[in-house]
């Protein structure tokens, strides 16, 4: 895999061989995903999605930016969320502390209790060791919670989409209207 975001974008486009290394691994994921079910019972609440091309497109560009030192950023960090899966757990604290002090929870690249305005959540980035596959990202959730959380997710990606606008906007050097 290559190792930089600015690796595989050139001239705002995306390397076609990324590209069909992406739709494989997407692929791949989909054939097992389907093993999450048996495991549904456990939780108040579960879902997971693997993310849509546009989304992976979009962060890739984002990451293109001043702000991410114009795509060094390793592609890992950039992609930390490329199959992404949400649970609903009562008393989040605990659960908080209890893999944080677990020795036996491995893999575990970051793990953090995020607070953001009205959002509170656990947040995991499991890893392989060998930097073959894309991190995974475990959200942990309060079900009281869970409402105001997905309302400031929804903030934060429309935030996120307006800041690449003026950029596209300009890239694709449309005539001024009059």
């Amino acid at each position: 895999m290559k190792k930089s975001v600015s690796s595989v974008v050139v001239n705002n486009r995306i390397d076609r061989e990324f590209q069909e290394l992406i739709v494989s691994y997407k692929a791949r994921l989909n054939r097992n995903i389907s093993q999450v079910s048996s495991i549904r019972h456990q939780f108040i609440g579960i879902r997971w999605r693997i993310k849509q091309a546009e989304s992976i497109s979009e962060k890739l560009l984002y990451y293109m930016s001043e702000n991410h030192e114009f795509g060094r950023i390793p592609l890992n960090k950039c992609l930390n969320d490329f199959l992404g899966f949400r649970i609903l757990v009562n008393n989040l604290e605990a659960v908080f502390d209890v893999l944080q002090n677990d020795h036996r929870v491995t893999n575990i690249a970051k793990l953090y209790l995020r607070t953001d305005g009205d959002y509170k959540g656990i947040h995991l980035y499991f890893k392989n060791g060998n930097n073959r596959f894309f991190p995974w990202e475990l959200q942990i959730w309060d079900p009281e919670q869970s409402h105001l959380n997905e309302l400031s997710h929804k903030e934060h990606k429309q935030k996120r989409q307006y800041i690449s606008l003026p950029q596209h906007y300009f890239d694709a050097n449309l005539e001024k209207e009059e």
